[in-house]
């Protein structure tokens, strides 16, 4: 992201304008400023040229971002596990490749929140899998490893069919938001399936 330090630890920008940012290759714009970027900034970030990033004064407490992600984890990832779930319904028209991409964007998405939940930290989607693997039931480990191999081009066949492997996604998601919402940090916000 490119922004002014006046807008450094705002949520949204006062005059809704887009700020530019960079992502998968391509220059973008949005206005959707977190409390994720600002609590990165202040613990992790590195300046190149000028002041001290870390030392600006600006919010970017663990409340606001465990906040920011238990309302993340139960309207986004919610929503998309309903469609996911609704597309089973339905002729799955994806191919292995797309659901290839649901698989490990879903999976080590949900276990980064459950990790910022856990931890008051943020992880990438790497060690957020395997985090899962150390603190989750072995239940889930088949899924938290394909969505790993998918994350490192390292495909071990570990589903025979992708309709069972957007099943098992959907039952993981299902699981993990429901532990986030009865775990201590996440009592806020529950949803019910």
């Amino acid at each position: 992201m490119f922004i002014v330090s006046e807008d450094l630890g705002k949520i949204g920008p006062d005059d809704n304008a887009a700020f530019p940012y960079y992502n998968d290759g391509k220059l973008k714009w949005d206005t959707k400023f977190n409390p994720v970027t600002w609590v990165l900034l202040k613990e992790k970030g590195i300046s190149v040229l000028g002041p001290d990033i870390t030392k600006f004064p600006f919010d970017a407490s663990k409340d606001l971002l465990t906040s920011y992600v238990r309302e993340n984890m139960n309207s986004y990832w919610t929503m998309r596990v309903e469609r996911l779930e609704n597309s089973l319904n339905r002729d799955m028209n994806h191919s292995s490749k797309e659901i290839s991409e649901e698989v490990e964007w879903t999976v080590l998405g949900l276990l980064r929140q459950y990790f910022t939940l856990k931890e008051s930290d943020i992880t990438s989607k790497a060690e957020a899998g395997e985090y899962g693997l150390l603190n989750l039931p072995e239940r889930w480990h088949p899924i938290i490893h394909e969505a790993l191999n998918i994350r490192r081009n390292k495909y071990v066949k570990l589903f025979q069919f992708d309709k069972e492997r957007v099943l098992e996604t959907v039952k993981f998601t299902k699981y993990l938001i429901d532990h986030c919402n009865n775990i201590k940090c996440c009592r806020t916000n529950r949803v019910k399936y």
